[in-house]
């Protein structure tokens, strides 16, 4: 008698898809596909039921297969208004949308639009790339993640052995730090280990105060309700409620406008939120990072700053000297960025006199200028080892002392030798800087002023 054959393995669940849609007819056809490819389709035929499943304990969908035209609210609108980063990939799926509503949902996050009816090929070639990025993605937040905290802090200098040391004394308070330092020094880096050092539940929401228009900047820290201001066709959550049970980090602090900064107070010290058009106060449980280049001891004498805000958040003053005050980083730090950016098998290798004269370099860029550098250098590398050479620091030498300064008589003028000085320093800073706003923000000018000296002194951005 012939042994039975033994019955076959059940198959694993596969990735969970969220299917949103309010036809029938192509949630059937979108559910036999994706079961026949191995995923577990969930269905929502509205936005209201698919944020109640984006919400619901438990582990959400690997991804969202969206309709931009529904009833009620589109598609679109409840793209607007999910927390940024969006909570899981999304791909677009609609055969009405106009291409403008097609380039908004992309830039709204979401990662493929599909027109339908799509074809099984396409869609599913779509799902899966939206998947394969989404894993990249965690991936890279997990060694952001790794990198940052306190004990993986780059460099072996007596400042950065403090600095880690005091990280781990203070990170698990829900006191509030302010975070200063050159722009460049790693201050975003430093409030990631401090997140993960505090041990909370929630991520860490970073706001870049100067990037983002006066106008703007209130609702998107605050939130608004639909129909607070023209174009708020929904609510959206603001960033501090985003970061609630998490980190808020409010970067380049000294940027804020005085109004938003007696609101910003007010958060601090009722631990409540109001959305723009609300009437409501919302508790929230937020520990607010600042970090600022700027003097706001100095703004507050000046009138920029509120000494009540700057005595709320200076509770534990934390400071980042400039790389060129802490030289026994760079080398760690550029071997560092050497495996980043061109993987840990290849060897980062230096040229004679090359280590002195990195230390010596004064990095106006700081940790960001070093790293510019060694990707600089990454791409030039060809196929063999990554090469640091005294030659390939580009910008400003250490300035000589002025006693050692020898000028030809008659052969410039002083207008003239200041204009070279100028043009070498705005190279400088373009280089370090990557573009005319970085480098206006390493020079502490407006971003016009260094534009029309640009163009003045005849120096190519090109």
């Amino acid at each position: 008698m012939e042994s039975p054959l033994p019955a076959p393995r059940p198959r694993a669940p596969g990735p969970r898809i969220l299917l949103v849609d309010d036809d029938p007819g192509v949630l059937r056809g979108l559910r036999g596909l994706l079961s026949d490819e191995g995923f577990s389709p969930v269905e929502a035929r509205s936005t209201a039921e698919a944020m109640r499943l984006l919400e619901a304990p438990g582990s959400p969908p690997a991804l969202m297969l969206l309709d931009l035209r529904m009833p009620g609210e589109t598609g679109l609108e409840l793209l607007a208004r999910l927390p940024r980063p969006l909570p899981v990939p999304v791909v677009v799926l609609s055969g009405e949308a106009s291409p403008s509503e097609a380039v908004q949902a992309l830039k709204l996050g979401a990662t493929d639009f599909v027109e339908k009816p799509p074809s099984p090929e396409r869609l599913l070639t779509a799902l899966r790339n939206a998947l394969a990025l989404s894993e990249l993605r965690e991936e890279r937040q997990r060694l952001q993640e790794e990198l940052a905290r306190p004990g993986h802090l780059v460099g072996g200098s007596p400042a950065m052995e403090s600095l880690r040391q005091l990280i781990a004394r203070v990170g698990p308070s829900d006191t509030a730090i302010l975070i200063t330092g050159e722009t460049g020094t790693g201050k975003e880096r430093v409030a990631r280990a401090l997140h993960l050092a505090s041990g909370r539940k929630g991520r860490l929401v970073a706001v870049n105060c100067a990037a983002i228009p006066a106008t703007l900047l209130e609702s998107e820290l605050f939130g608004h309700e639909r129909g607070a201001f023209s174009g708020a066709t929904s609510r959206r959550l603001g960033r501090i409620e985003q970061a609630s049970g998490g980190t808020l980090l409010l970067d380049e602090l000294g940027d804020m406008p005085l109004e938003l900064q007696a609101k910003l107070l007010r958060v601090l010290e009722t631990k409540e939120v109001e959305r723009l058009g609300g009437t409501t106060p919302i508790s929230v449980d937020v520990r607010i990072l600042a970090a600022t280049h700027r003097n706001l001891a100095r703004a507050v004498e000046e009138g920029r700053f509120r000494q009540d805000l700057y005595f709320r958040l200076n509770v534990l003053p934390l400071h980042l000297p400039p790389l060129r005050e802490r030289p026994d980083d760079i080398l760690p730090l550029a071997r560092a960025f050497a495996a980043e950016l061109a993987g840990p098998g290849v060897p980062l290798e230096l040229a004679p006199e090359a280590e002195e004269a990195l230390r010596a370099w004064p990095w106006p860029g700081n940790v960001r200028g070093l790293r510019n550098y060694v990707e600089r250098q990454n791409l030039l590398r060809g196929g063999g080892p990554l090469l640091l050479t005294p030659e390939s620091l580009i910008g400003p030498a250490p300035l000589a002392p002025a006693a050692s300064v020898r000028l030809s008589p008659g052969t410039k003028s002083y207008r003239e030798h200041v204009d070279d000085f100028e043009r070498t320093l705005i190279r400088a800073a373009l280089e370090e800087g990557s573009s005319i706003a970085g480098a206006a923000r390493l020079l502490q000018m407006d971003r016009g002023n260094l534009y029309r000296r640009i163009k003045a002194l005849g120096i190519s951005i090109v």
